[in-house]
């Protein structure tokens, strides 16, 4: 080979590589984004939630009701909750009625944790969310606050009064994250949440 040929043959290979460097670097580049683009999903989702039961609110004719207990003996921290929310939602900005529970039918396009938003004192249809799909279980527990003495509660039958605080733990089986990404929304959406009710009307 003469002087030329080898120069002609280290530039060729200089600009594949530096070519495979740049296909490297713009993927790792979307993998990060779409990482962080996951975690600020699952934050999303938390403070959704939060503001949803942070603005849980009765009313004087009865039509407002917070009632929370397990689902049923068939499976444990398969708790859910129906409470009517200030906070604006997906149908509206006025009161909308929650009902948070897990939704176990993988065959359904909706599962996981679900939440179902229909308006309060107006007409509308019933609009599921799912906030995490991954998620199989929902623990809730209620803080009483009764002449004075707190107590954690595991059922808010409906009454008059709202809990002083609402405490959620949402379960996630062990080897449902298929990626670290995943693993880190799903320990931020695993944290136990508490909620204190300010309105407590």
């Amino acid at each position: 080979m003469t002087l030329l040929e080898v120069i002609v043959a280290l530039a060729v290979a200089g600009a594949a590589l530096a070519a495979g460097a740049s296909t490297l670097g713009f993927l790792t580049d979307q993998q990060d984004r779409s990482g962080a683009q996951v975690v600020a999903s699952a934050y999303a989702v938390r403070s959704t939630v939060r503001e949803w039961i942070g603005g849980a609110q009765l009313s004087t004719q009865g039509d407002a009701e917070f009632s929370g207990a397990p689902r049923g003996a068939q499976r444990e921290n398969d708790d859910e909750l129906t409470f009517v929310t200030s906070a604006p939602t997906q149908v509206g900005t006025t009161g909308t009625i929650v009902h948070l529970y897990i939704g176990h039918d993988m065959n359904d396009s909706l599962h996981g944790l679900l939440a179902e938003l229909r308006p309060w004192r107006t007409l509308g249809s019933v609009t599921r969310v799912q906030l995490a799909p991954e998620a199989t279980g929902l623990g809730i527990r209620y803080l009483a606050s009764i002449d004075g003495d707190r107590k954690w509660q595991l059922r808010w039958p409906t009454n008059p009064v709202l809990p002083a605080a609402v405490q959620l733990h949402v379960r996630f089986d062990e080897v449902g994250a298929s990626s670290s990404n995943d693993r880190a929304a799903q320990s931020l959406l695993a944290m136990t949440m508490t909620v204190p009710l300010g309105a407590r009307r």
